[in-house]
């Protein structure tokens, strides 16, 4: 009789100890990442709040995310409000980022997500810096997520970023000065 309860204990005890245990919230589909990522990115535009919000989100998203919020950089629209706060886990310090222009930010998402950083974080890159900022972001991608490379190869078709090489900010800089 003893060896019968040994056995049902054996038999139930690992269907007792999950049975407290609260279900594991997954994040949303590969395939339903991309249009949430898009929202997200869009909202960080609004205002404030909406922009402290989806940037919260972005980072939520966790590697699975990295791909989708690569897939927008390079866009030169200006944030609502140009900082970005992110409160450090016990033990951690929380870190304050100060982009001006959505792609600034999205930088700022990758580095706490990866831990990485392909360019300055300073939020005054010129546009052929953010371009060279992207490719660099796109080759990490595809080699890290091989099969999602076409979303990651998404960020070299936006406008801000083909153009690298007639960027007018930089002709003004390498252009000689003007004779008096």
């Amino acid at each position: 009789m003893k060896q019968r309860w040994i056995i049902v204990l054996a038999l139930v005890a690992p269907f007792a100890a999950t049975a407290g245990t609260p279900p594991v919230k997954a994040g949303p589909p590969a395939e339903d990442m991309g249009p949430l990522v898009a929202r997200l990115v869009n909202d960080t535009t609004l205002d404030a709040k909406s922009q402290a919000l989806a940037f919260r989100q972005l980072m939520g998203l966790g590697k699975a995310g990295v791909p989708y919020v690569i897939s927008h950089l390079g866009d030169s629209r200006r944030l609502a409000e140009q900082s970005i706060w992110v409160h450090g886990a016990p033990g951690r310090e929380d870190v304050q980022y100060q982009p001006w222009y959505v792609h600034d930010g999205l930088m700022a998402v990758l580095k706490e997500v990866t831990g990485q950083a392909k360019g300055p974080l300073t939020g005054h890159l010129l546009p052929s810096q953010r371009a060279k900022n992207v490719r660099k972001w796109v080759t990490y991608c595809v080699e890290r997520y091989p099969t999602q490379a076409a979303v990651c190869q998404r960020a070299l078709e936006n406008t801000s970023v083909t153009n690298d090489g007639n960027d007018p900010q930089v002709a003004q800089m390498n252009s000689p000065p003007a004779s008096r």
